[in-house]
């Protein structure tokens, strides 16, 4: 079993996936009735006295768990090569992807060019080692600012390597503001969260050491077989979100193929009404505003008598409040845009980490 943990600084992902892991650690010694090793990779290189506080901070987290660490900040694959005995029938939490996705690219002696690879291979080879499996990484996709070259060659390399685990990984998990909320479940994707207490494919084992139990998860569907073998409305708007680099491209042109695309980044604006798939619509938004155009007119233009229309945007809303007033401007009127046509929407989806969710 391997469950990939996904959320932004401070979301509180780390809380939930060593309650996770111990989750599992002790079901294990209670039906096995022995001892079960319970590992953690940690893979924060300690340079500099804030990061030596986070690492000290994490250590005081996981005081008195029955943790044992292991310091592996690169070369995944050939640590647990050289481990495999130790891993057999363990249970494991690696912490964290965007740590060790940093290590490769940019340390001496690291895979460099071959990040992707040598993590996801590595991750695949710890899976197939241990028992169970937890594995951390960050949400660094849904910022306002442009990217420097270097670091959108990095949120590319990571958003790759999140969406192999996720394929790879039984359980996908994203904390938001300390609560789990599913992406994947049992090996399928979540199709839909309704409140009406069933617990779907969710074995007993699973509801009873879930610890989403506890955030009020246990009313979640997964999998419902009607949701999911929906076929998409034909006409109106439909609206598809989510992180830089997440695959919601891919995942459109499953949903909805054939379409005939409109780049926003650089389209002419004055044939905005026409267009009938767009990708990069927040790119469309900020030329509208750079050419002094209200957010206003944009969304009427979209829906005065559109009959069929679909928008993949960006979600660009998180991260730090940026300095500059067009910015702050810019990233405000992306998400007051999209919150106007997901209300219209016949449609809403959003995709983490390649796993399309639809949340309307």
């Amino acid at each position: 079993m391997m469950e990939l943990v996904i959320g932004g600084s401070g979301s509180g992902k780390s809380a939930y996936a060593e309650a996770s892991v111990c989750r599992w650690h002790s079901h294990a010694e209670e039906v096995l009735k022995k001892e079960i090793p319970l590992y953690y990779i940690a893979d924060m290189i300690p340079y500099g006295e804030e990061t030596q506080e986070k690492i000290r901070s994490h250590r005081r987290m996981r005081a008195g768990k029955g943790f044992h660490t292991l310091e592996w900040y690169m070369g995944l694959e050939e640590q647990v090569r050289k481990n495999s005995r130790a891993l057999d029938g363990a249970c494991v939490l690696l912490e964290c992807i965007s740590n060790l996705t940093a290590n490769e690219i940019y340390t001496e002696g690291g895979a460099a060019g071959n990040t992707v690879k040598a993590v996801a291979n590595g991750v695949q080879l710890l899976k197939e080692s241990c028992d169970h499996l937890v594995v951390v990484t960050n949400d660094v996709f849904a910022e306002s600012v442009p990217d420097s070259p270097e670091m959108r060659m990095y949120k590319e390399n990571l958003a790759d390597i999140n969406s192999s685990l996720a394929e790879m990984a039984d359980r996908v998990t994203e904390v938001v503001s300390g609560v789990p909320v599913p992406v994947k479940m049992n090996g399928e994707a979540v199709c839909s969260v309704m409140e009406n207490g069933k617990m779907g494919q969710i074995s007993d084992m699973e509801k009873e050491h879930w610890p989403g139990k506890n955030h009020g998860m246990e009313k979640t569907v997964f999998n419902d077989p009607d949701i999911c073998a929906e076929k998409p409305q034909e006409g109106g708007v439909r609206l598809i979100t989510g992180g830089a680099f997440q695959g919601k491209r891919a995942f459109a042109e499953i949903l909805y193929p054939g379409r005939q695309w409109t780049d926003g980044g650089v389209c002419p604006l004055v044939e905005v009404e026409t267009y009938t798939a767009i990708d990069h619509f927040h790119l469309l938004v900020r030329r509208w505003l750079e050419a002094g155009r209200t957010a206003e007119e944009l969304t009427g233009k979209i829906l005065e008598n559109k009959k069929d229309v679909l928008i993949i945007c960006d979600e660009i809303g998180c991260g730090l409040v940026p300095v500059d007033a067009f910015e702050r401007e810019y990233r405000e009127t992306v998400g007051r845009i999209c919150t106007a046509l997901a209300e219209r929407s016949s449609r809403v989806d959003r995709v983490v980490c390649g796993i399309g969710i639809r949340i309307k």
